[in-house]
């Protein structure tokens, strides 16, 4: 009888300290997913940094993406239009500024219809309002500045486009793959 408690204890034992299959295969697929990304890093990041991607589908974890991406798109368009508030009026940066606020806005309101086609199933759908549509928001701002070479770039706002252009991507490639 004591043998079966050490057995069990063994067992028990055993079994507490092998990782979990389910956790295996979902960083598996977090890393497959990422791994075909144009930014891999960022693309981990985003997803590790949301719990329930440890046991996420892909379309829970391109959801994940995407409200990355969204989160990205917001904080562009609150530095852009803080920046647009405390620059000077008359000033070609304020033009500028105004003009990158309102495509800013524009595309983080873009990601409710990329979230709903993907709850959809229509992962093409989806790309094609990134591709189509928020993307051409984010470079418009930047090929306004590059009109105006006299107007530097404020660094936040490159910070932003880079950034919403990364988790775009990212998402995109995503979408792709799954």
């Amino acid at each position: 009888m004591a043998s079966f408690g050490v057995f069990v204890l063994i067992f028990i034992f055993t079994l507490s300290y092998q990782p979990s299959p389910l956790v295996r295969s979902d960083d598996n697929l977090i890393g497959r997913l990422c791994s075909k990304a144009d930014f891999p890093s960022i693309c981990l990041q985003c997803l590790t940094s949301n719990p329930s991607s440890k046991t996420a589908s892909a379309q829970a974890l391109s959801i994940i993406a995407i409200h990355c991406a969204e989160k990205e798109a917001n904080l562009w368009s609150e530095a852009t239009s803080n920046l647009y508030e405390s620059t000077p009026n008359g000033s070609p940066l304020k033009k500028i500024l105004e003009f990158c606020a309102g495509q800013a806005f524009v595309a983080g309101d873009d990601f409710t219809a990329v979230l709903q086609s993907v709850n959809g199933g229509d992962y093409g759908g989806a790309k094609y309002i990134l591709i189509n549509q928020i993307q051409p928001l984010v470079d418009a701002c930047k090929d306004d500045f590059s009109k105006n070479p006299n107007v530097p770039i404020p660094q936040d706002v490159v910070a932003g486009i880079q950034q919403v252009t990364f988790h775009c991507k990212n998402v995109e490639a995503i979408l792709s793959n799954i």
